[in-house]
């Protein structure tokens, strides 16, 4: 399709939108007076590339800089939105912003002016995969709006479902190439939180394409020590995980459960060649995308999903070192839940699963087709029961009370003492088991964006920290 795009207004005439309050978004109230103001909100999606880089959120962070050059403010945290990680089309995380500001009145053509300029300017239109869409409304957020988020965490969307929104509410937007942007804008400005974290995030210049970040490893780790309320920055072995090697802006990304300990842990990272940073308040690490089944029929092509099972046959490995366990539900549908090799540990210990075994499954359902039948790729496996393991061993000699080995396949036992080979047969005994009841869960290389680990508690309550961005020009050269 050709650019997707829309002249009309977000004021909403007619009636009006059953919106998120401020205080639902946790927006500072603006001041009342002579000036009359609004809400104002951005979504943008779909305009990096997962070879050539760029990244939705340097994006953000840019226009938030030419926002505030207009009669208006950023009102709370810019919002780092993770839709189905599953949709085969994403540019990278699938992730997409939304940018919250309060201000004067009709200010909505010249943001969605600017914000079209730098979308036009900045984004990968090169790559096949990148196809931004830009929404822009003022006043409450739409009710369908969050409809569309949480549609967009379980399935994919076309832009056929979205643009009659848009123009229903008489939202200004845009999509480029094919438009496909325009469900993570409008997912994004519509998303709420019931639970969240956070990321700050340390940006160079966007030209610069070096795989290489001129991070200081030891400062990460002492950041990371300082300030325990952050996760997801060093792994157990003592390795960053929070530095891409892609040739993005992002130099380094904290995450974390406090936001003035995650600001404040980031900007004490040194790197070279940092120019600004900017909060994000995230659905990241929250399982958002999990879906509770009771049935492995129910198991949606590209959903995520969590059920009870039972493992129905011995779990094996296969070329690439990839792990199938085939699982069977209570109702006796089956499927294969796949670990693969880049899950290392997590698919060691799962090898460990015998016939029988009970265990509750995450992850996320991959459609059949081809020599591929549909399956579950795991995400994490808690084992709630374990079936006894018998194996068959050499007896005790009744004779001596010796030891006993056999002969050879199919010849029988002897007693290696006095020689004894009557009366003897192998008997089961029961083998103490590696695994034990809990969790099993990859290692943090392997986690996914929306990956809940245990150890990570996400947060309920809103505490507004500003200041929500930075530049960092002197500070870190």
């Amino acid at each position: 399709m050709g650019e997707a795009q829309g002249d009309g207004t977000s004021s909403h005439r007619g009636g009006g939108c059953n919106g998120p309050s401020a205080t639902d978004n946790g927006f500072r109230e603006p001041e009342h007076g002579r000036v009359q103001v609004t809400e104002y909100h951005i979504g943008v999606d779909s305009t990096d590339s997962a070879e050539l880089g760029m990244c939705t959120t340097y994006l953000g962070a840019l226009i938030i800089e030419e926002m505030e050059k207009l009669p208006v403010e950023l009102s709370t945290y810019p919002e780092l939105v993770r839709l189905n990680p599953n949709v085969p089309w994403k540019t990278r995380g699938n992730g997409a912003v939304a940018l919250r500001f309060s201000g004067r009145r009709g200010q909505e053509r010249r943001m969605f002016d600017t914000c079209c300029e730098m979308i036009e300017k900045y984004s990968i239109m090169e790559d096949p995969q990148t196809n931004p869409g830009l929404v822009v409304i003022s006043g409450n957020v739409p009710e369908e709006f969050t409809e569309t988020y949480h549609e967009a965490l379980h399935r994919l969307m076309g832009t056929e479902e979205i643009i009659p929104l848009l123009k229903e509410h008489e939202c200004l937007f845009r999509g480029w190439k094919n438009g496909r942007g325009l469900i993570g804008a409008v997912s994004a400005v519509g998303a709420r939180f019931d639970e969240f974290t956070y990321e700050a995030i340390l940006y160079r210049n966007g030209e610069v394409k070096d795989r290489e970040r001129l991070v200081d490893p030891g400062s990460v780790r002492e950041a990371s020590r300082k300030h325990p309320s952050t996760f997801f920055n060093v792994d157990d072995r003592g390795d960053l995980v929070c530095i891409p090697h892609s040739p993005c802006p992002v130099i380094c990304g904290i995450r974390g459960l406090e936001p003035v300990d995650t600001r404040s842990a980031l900007l004490e990272v040194s790197a070279g060649r940092a120019e600004r940073w900017v909060l994000w308040r995230t659905n990241q690490h929250t399982d958002v995308h999990i879906v509770a089944i009771d049935s492995l029929k129910d198991a949606s092509p590209y959903s995520s999903v969590s059920l009870d099972v039972v493992v129905d046959s011995e779990p094996s490995y296969h070329g690439g070192g990839h792990l199938s366990i085939p699982v069977r539900d209570g109702s006796g549908h089956t499927m294969t839940a796949w670990a693969y090799e880049p899950t290392k540990e997590f698919r060691k210990e799962l090898s460990g699963l015998i016939r029988g075994d009970s265990i509750r499954i995450w992850g996320s359902v991959r459609e059949g087709g081809g020599r591929f039948e549909r399956g579950i790729n795991l995400e994490k496996v808690e084992v709630q029961e374990l079936e006894k393991k018998r194996d068959l061993v050499n007896p005790r000699c009744p004779l001596c009370g010796g030891p006993t080995e056999s002969m050879g396949k199919g010849q029988g036992l002897r007693c290696k003492s006095c020689g004894n080979r009557e009366g003897l047969e192998k008997l089961p005994m029961e083998v103490k088991r590696k695994l034990s009841p809990g969790m099993i869960e990859p290692p943090p290389t392997a986690w996914r964006h929306l990956f809940r680990p245990s150890s990570v508690t996400p947060v309920k309550e809103l505490e507004v920290a500003p200041p929500f961005h930075g530049l960092l020009f002197e500070d870190h050269q």
